[in-house]
């Protein structure tokens, strides 16, 4: 998975929504300027720590997995004890 564009994401996303909620509550352009400013580098710092937590999750899921893992020995595919127990039982019909 990609988390390299969820800061980014992150702050754009509040930087929209404080704009619609300035324009709406009708604030000056010198409130909106400095607030935002402050907005977008909060909101940066918070998606680069929830990047940072889904890296790490992401991590810990991938582990390695061995050929005999996946069923495989020599390249061949090894079958499951029930898959042979089901085809014995359709062959006898």
């Amino acid at each position: 998975m990609k988390t390299k564009q969820i800061p980014a994401i992150v702050m754009l996303a509040a930087g929209f929504a404080m704009c619609i909620i300035s324009y709406v509550n009708g604030y000056g352009i010198s409130f909106l300027i400095r607030s935002m400013f402050w907005v977008l580098i909060g909101f940066y710092i918070l998606g680069y720590i929830i990047k940072i937590i889904l890296d790490r999750s992401i991590s810990s899921l991938d582990e390695e997995f061995t050929a005999e893992d996946l069923g495989f020995i020599d390249g061949e595919i090894l079958e499951d004890e029930e898959t042979e127990e089901t085809g014995a039982v359709q062959n006898k019909e």
